[in-house]
């Protein structure tokens, strides 16, 4: 199912460059990439991005990353424990 544009999402602080490269990438390989999800881990690990907004960006993305699905959860692992910590 090829997807036209982004919906509006239930997340506060979704980073549109990812999501429309995960939409972009879904139309194209039926998933988006573990390189546009460590890219983004990338950024928020070099506080470019917060870690609320990855993972808000992470939520928004997941029906783009049906192939994906165990490298997103790492990821928002990682994530949520940058944000115990205070990060």
């Amino acid at each position: 199912m090829k997807v036209d544009k982004v919906g509006t999402t239930n997340f506060q602080a979704v980073n549109q460059k990812y999501l429309q490269k995960a939409i972009k990438e879904y139309n194209y390989l039926g998933s988006c990439t573990g390189e546009l999800m460590e890219s983004l881990r990338t950024k928020v690990f070099f506080r470019r991005i917060s870690a609320q907004d990855g993972l808000d960006t992470l939520e928004a993305i997941r029906p783009y990353a049906p192939l994906g699905i165990d490298f997103l959860d790492h990821v928002k692992e990682n994530f949520e424990a940058l944000l115990k910590r205070g990060y």
